[in-house]
């Protein structure tokens, strides 16, 4: 049973003078190490989700019956000729359906089910415009709901909305494969709003949830590692829809099976395990509970709070790190949506290396962003440079050096060195991570999810304007300057946002994050009294459990 109506102020950690001394690490693997590890592995398959359609469009796309049939005209045509008969089918419809007939009869039993006009297998002639509309409708619904879902998580806790998401995500990729045989392309665009709205809650919950969990010492190393999911979501979705498109026994729906069926596992999951807090969670440990509360930053009682939205409108803090954070998503959405259309098209790699090229930066930057994560940690630990400069240098390394590799890549002729310089682009900006995207609970971590609700929507209402670039500027998927054009725009709006972020952040706690409080100066009393009182009920309430039993 976890603790219960516990009404108490945080310590306001203006200074170190203030600031009580935080009690020593509890040794090995906590509840808070569990918390991780369960929002790890949510985010690895919402972000699976999230990405699945980039390569499996590949295969949707890449041909139909209408294509195999116009393939199969000359193969027929010579075999009539050649068996003394001369037809033209390409002259009549009625000729192209016997064109048709004649392939399908050749065809092995599964390639007869792919050209059936009923198969989940079958493949559609969608152009470049309709499959940017069905590609970037999962993010309309994603800004739509991004803020609402932030100011949910802050009154319901971050736990809910997690499995909401997962849910809904879960079912509506098992039914994929059949909606666009019965509503086309417009009820696949449903189905990706629908994920997009449900995943807005993805971030806003985590950061919430980060907030009460995560001491300050500990934060870097925490919230890297559960946000590094996002990666590795991405490099296991391109790597394992690479080799199921490319597979004529499983095919393109496969991947949407599959992300289903992972999306309800980690529902079951977050039910099971998963704790919105530490007085939430059963198996917390008192020296645990009193470590986390240690930082006296995080309000961990059960009161609910107004958000003081004046304060955070006002803030040149916030709007340093929202700036930097659209400059970040525009970067991000384009490489990771119009990276394998780049390969195929403009490199001309095969779908099975493109899912493998695809996923090798994200191998990268997973790799890049534990590590950015353990860095911050250890130059904050050994007073090496300030929480602020930390922030600023990397960010600046995650916008301003990933923006220059990202437009060397658009420019070498090689494939092997453009994967090289886009695994380097995406892996530094990974930086970003201990940058502006963790200085959102640096400024408040009472309000860390309606922070990143607001800073989410404004990045993917601005992240819109990419697929209208992408439409405009390449008109030839092609046309490799048209690319190159493209690539140096998303560069200068990232070194311009972070230009921002460098001079406007702050890393210290904001008065505000304290709003609400009836007895400010009941921040100040003794962590020791606080926690004391706190381990008593609930040892009583365990005391009262076991009674009862």
């Amino acid at each position: 049973m976890g603790v219960e109506n516990v009404d108490y102020h945080s310590i306001a950690e203006k200074n170190s003078k203030d600031s009580q001394p935080t009690p020593a690490a509890p040794k090995g693997f906590g509840a808070r190490h569990v918390q991780a590890l369960i929002l790890f592995i949510s985010i690895t398959g919402m972000f699976s989700m999230r990405a699945q359609l980039s390569v499996t469009m590949v295969a949707m796309t890449s041909s139909n019956i209408s294509d195999a049939i116009d393939l199969c005209n000359d193969v027929d045509k010579e075999n009539y000729v050649n068996n003394g008969s001369s037809v033209d089918h390409n002259k009549t419809e009625d000729n192209k359906t016997t064109a048709k007939e004649l392939y399908i009869g050749n065809c092995t039993d599964h390639q007869k089910t792919i050209l059936s006009t009923w198969s989940p297998y079958r493949t559609y002639k969608w152009n470049k415009s309709t499959q940017e509309m069905i590609l970037f409708s999962f993010f309309v619904g994603y800004t739509s709901m991004t803020f609402p879902m932030g100011i949910i998580a802050q009154k319901y806790g971050g736990k809910l909305p997690i499995l909401v998401a997962l849910a809904v995500n879960g079912v509506v990729s098992l039914l994929t494969p059949w909606i666009p045989i019965f509503t086309g392309w417009i009820g696949v665009c449903v189905c990706r709003l629908l994920q997009g709205l449900t995943q807005a809650a993805l971030f806003p919950s985590i950061h919430t949830i980060l907030g009460k969990w995560a001491p300050i010492c500990e934060r870097g190393r925490l919230s890297t590692y559960i946000y590094s999911g996002s990666q590795f979501g991405t490099i296991l979705i391109f790597q394992v829809s690479g080799v199921l498109a490319g597979n004529p026994t499983f095919g393109w729906p496969s991947i949407f099976w599959l992300c289903g069926c992972v999306s309800l596992c980690c529902f079951c999951l977050v039910a099971w395990l998963g704790a919105a807090s530490p007085q939430d969670c059963a198996s917390i440990s008192s020296e645990e509970l009193l470590y986390i509360m240690g930082d006296g930053i995080a309000d961990l009682s059960s009161k609910k709070r107004k958000t003081p939205w004046k304060q955070i409108l006002a803030s040149t803090a916030v709007w340093g790190s929202v700036v930097s954070h659209i400059g970040s998503a525009m970067g991000y959405i384009l490489v990771l949506v119009q990276t394998p259309t780049y390969m195929s098209k403009v490199l001309n790699v095969d779908i099975k290396r493109n899912g493998l090229y695809s996923s090798l930066p994200y191998l990268a930057m997973y790799v890049m962003t534990l590590f950015f994560g353990w860095l911050s940690d250890m130059i904050r630990a050994k007073n090496i440079m300030s929480i602020r400069n930390i922030r600023r240098t990397a960010n600046t390394i995650g916008m301003v050096v990933s923006g220059v590799f990202l437009v060397v890549f658009g420019f070498v002729q090689s494939t092997g060195l453009a994967v090289v310089m886009l695994i380097i682009s995406v892996g530094l900006h990974s930086g970003v991570h201990v940058g502006f995207h963790i200085n959102q609970i640096d400024l408040a971590p009472n309000y860390a999810g309606p922070l990143m609700g607001m800073g989410n929507m404004m990045a993917n209402l601005m992240s819109l304007l990419v697929p209208v670039m992408v439409t405009n500027i390449i008109q030839d998927d092609t046309n490799q300057r048209r690319w190159q054009i493209l690539f140096i725009i998303i560069a200068v709006i990232q070194i311009v946002s972070n230009l921002l972020f460098v001079i406007f952040v702050k890393a210290e706690v904001q008065d505000w994050n304290y709003y609400g409080d009836d007895d400010i100066d009941a921040e100040k009393h003794p962590l020791k009294e606080r926690s004391t009182s706190l381990f008593e009920e609930k040892d009583t309430s365990n005391g009262k459990a076991k009674n009862e039993s």
